[in-house]
């Protein structure tokens, strides 16, 4: 089965389209939208995957990845094809 990461880069090249990926992330790729306002495209990440690949592949506990998260890669912005970081909330107990 071929990656999301993939999935998008081909239909980018397809469809002559440049955007930004986040450098080691491909495994929390979800797949991509389009800004309406800028008409640019953007690669859209889960953050709780990301997270699993600071902690697995990168080798960061927990808390730090969640740290590194904040501070260092969703706060960055890198121009109008600047990746969106997706995430679902969890939910409350009480619920």
């Amino acid at each position: 089965m071929i990656a999301n990461a993939d999935r998008v880069r081909d239909w980018c090249d397809e469809n002559e389209v440049t955007t930004m990926f986040a450098d080691g992330l491909d495994d929390a790729v979800i797949g991509i939208t389009r800004d309406l306002k800028t008409g640019s495209y953007r690669v859209v990440y889960d953050t709780h995957r990301v997270v699993n690949v600071l902690v697995n592949d990168q080798g960061m506990d927990y808390d730090d990845a969640i740290e590194h998260l904040e501070r260092k890669i969703v706060c960055m912005y890198v121009g109008k094809s600047t990746p969106v970081w997706s995430f679902l909330p969890a939910l409350d107990e009480e619920e």
